[in-house]
C-alpha cells in the first residue's frame, strides 16, 4: 500500500509495482498539469492532453532514474504533448516554434476573463503573458504558479542552468515591457504594474482556485 511520500519515492513505490502509488502520483499533480495546458487550448483539449501527459509517464516510469527532478521530467513531457497538439493544428504547422511564435487559442479567452474578475492589472498582465512565445510563456508560469527551480526549469529545456537563468531574466523583461506598451493606452494610463511577480501569483492562485472548484 502507497503511503505519503515525496515524489521520487511515490515513483520508485510504482515503478516496483505498487499502483495506488502510481494513482497518489497521478493525484498529486494533475491538478498542475491541467493548469500547464489551461489558457493555451480549449477546455475538452485540456483534459485530453492532461490524460496524455499522464499516460506517456506511464509508459516511461522505469526510464526515469532520478537524476532530475520529477517535476522537470513531467513538465517536460507536458510541453512536448503540448507542442505535438499545435502543430498538428496551426496554420504554420511543423514550422511553429515554441521559442518564436505564442498560441492564443480564442476559445480560453472568455472563461479568463470571468476568472479574473476586476483586477485591471490581472487582465493586463495576462494579455501581455499571452503575447509571449509560448516557451516565455511556460518558463514564467512555471516559475511563478509552479514554484519550479531554475536547475529543474534547465532540466525540462534540456539547457545548463546558467542557461536558464538567463532566459528567465529575459522572459521576465519581455513581460515587463509588453505589460508596460499595453499600459501605455489612453485607456489604461492611470494604472501601473509594480509588483509583477504578485499579479502572476495572483492569476495562478484564481486559476487553481478553479480547477479546485470543479473537483
Amino acid at each position: 500500500m502507497a503511503q505519503p511520500g515525496d515524489d521520487l519515492s511515490l515513483l520508485r513505490a510504482w515503478q516496483a509495482g505498487d499502483v495506488a502509488a502510481g494513482r497518489a502520483l497521478v493525484a498529486r499533480h494533475y491538478a498542475s498539469v491541467y493548469r500547464f495546458f489551461f489558457c493555451k487550448v480549449s477546455g475538452d483539449a485540456c483534459e485530453d492532453l492532461t490524460q496524455g501527459t499522464f499516460e506517456v509517464v506511464c509508459r516511461r516510469r522505469e526510464a526515469f532514474r532520478g537524476e532530475a527532478s520529477f517535476k522537470g521530467f513531467l513538465f517536460g513531457i507536458a510541453r512536448i504533448k503540448l507542442l505535438e497538439h499545435i502543430r498538428a493544428r496551426s496554420r504554420r504547422g511543423p514550422t511553429f516554434d515554441p521559442a518564436e511564435d505564442s498560441v492564443v487559442d480564442p476559445e480560453t479567452e472568455g472563461s479568463l476573463s470571468s476568472l479574473l474578475g476586476e483586477r485591471q492589472i490581472e487582465h493586463v498582465v495576462s494579455q501581455a503573458l499571452r503575447g509571449l512565445s509560448l516557451d516565455d510563456q511556460i518558463v514564467l508560469e512555471l516559475k511563478e504558479y509552479e514554484q519550479l527551480t531554475a536547475r529543474e526549469l534547465a532540466e525540462l529545456f534540456a539547457v545548463p542552468e546558467g542557461t536558464m537563468a538567463g532566459r528567465i531574466a529575459r522572459a521576465r523583461q519581455r513581460l515587463r515591457e509588453a505589460t508596460e506598451r499595453l499600459l501605455a493606452r489612453p485607456e489604461l494610463r492611470d494604472s501601473s504594474v509594480r509588483d509583477l511577480d504578485s499579479a502572476m501569483r495572483s492569476i495562478g492562485d484564481k486559476i487553481d482556485g478553479w480547477l479546485r472548484g470543479r473537483r
